[in-house]
């Protein structure tokens, strides 16, 4: 897979069109992976990048898994659109909007933690986030293993609850039966500001909905997107199959985002 340096011509082709958007993950993407997830943040360079291309382009926003209201405050930009919970909630004036067709499963999900909490080994902890649930499992004491024990246990525990299962970064997710994720998100941002061209950058197992949707809507001629995915010794395989380009690591994220910047300020 190139790195993005190495293939400018597609990345410059988004200047031949008159709206162009950002869309961005936050944990490992502008924010560095930190053993503790309440101690991310974006670094002090993207967040200024980012606060730039906003004035530039027609839309910046961040998608995450987190909900809405913590990546919102993680990321300190107000003037940014925000969606958590994989498109399950944005936040819109002033406060979570939480996609209608969620409400109805939080019980569910309710049930779900106290079967997960009544199994969970040490350095296994659940973090409700209202919409979903992540189980992290980065501080057990051998996390290969407490995959290949625990999957079927979730697998159990969703089908008891209809609920889904999904995998990411050291984490288990537990969602809603919805058609609801970071592709359809990308694809409804994309859609309600008129987009003609967009970038999605991830790094992620549920980043890849995004990059997928990306080179299909390129494909169809619905709206020049790129998937750019971001390397580093945990980046799943998937994300590398469906990403046109690569960024390595965070710190090259911010050099993206520079170069981004300069271009759309020469194409103004």
């Amino acid at each position: 897979m190139p790195h993005w340096k190495d293939n400018l011509s597609l990345l410059e082709k988004l200047f031949d069109h008159q709206r162009v958007g950002l869309i961005t993950d936050m944990d490992g993407t502008v924010s560095p992976i930190v053993p503790v997830p309440s101690d991310a943040a974006p670094t002090e360079r993207n967040r200024e990048l980012l606060r730039e291309l906003h004035g530039k382009l027609a839309l910046v926003a961040v998608v995450s898994g987190r909900a809405a209201a913590d990546v919102r405050e993680r990321v300190d930009l107000p003037e940014l659109t925000y969606a958590g919970n994989h498109g399950l909630e944005r936040w819109e004036d002033g406060g979570v909007q939480l996609a209608p067709q969620a409400k109805p499963c939080r019980p569910n999900l309710e049930k779900a933690i106290q079967a997960i909490e009544a199994i969970a080994p040490d350095g296994m902890w659940v973090e409700d986030k209202q919409a979903t649930i992540s189980v992290h499992y980065r501080d057990t004491a051998n996390p290969a293993e407490t995959v290949t024990e625990f999957e079927p246990k979730f697998s159990k525990i969703v089908e008891d609850h209809d609920l889904r299962l999904f995998q990411g970064r050291m984490i288990f997710e537990l969602r809603p039966p919805l058609d609801v994720d970071k592709g359809t998100i990308f694809e409804q941002l994309i859609n309600e500001h008129n987009l003609d061209a967009a970038i999605y950058i991830g790094d992620d197992t549920t980043d890849a909905d995004a990059l997928k949707k990306a080179q299909q809507l390129r494909k169809d001629g619905s709206c020049y997107a790129l998937a750019i995915g971001v390397a580093s010794d945990e980046t799943p395989p998937i994300v590398t199959a469906h990403s046109d380009v690569m960024v390595s690591g965070v710190s090259d994220v911010e050099s993206l985002l520079a170069w981004l910047s300069e271009k759309s300020s020469s194409a103004s």
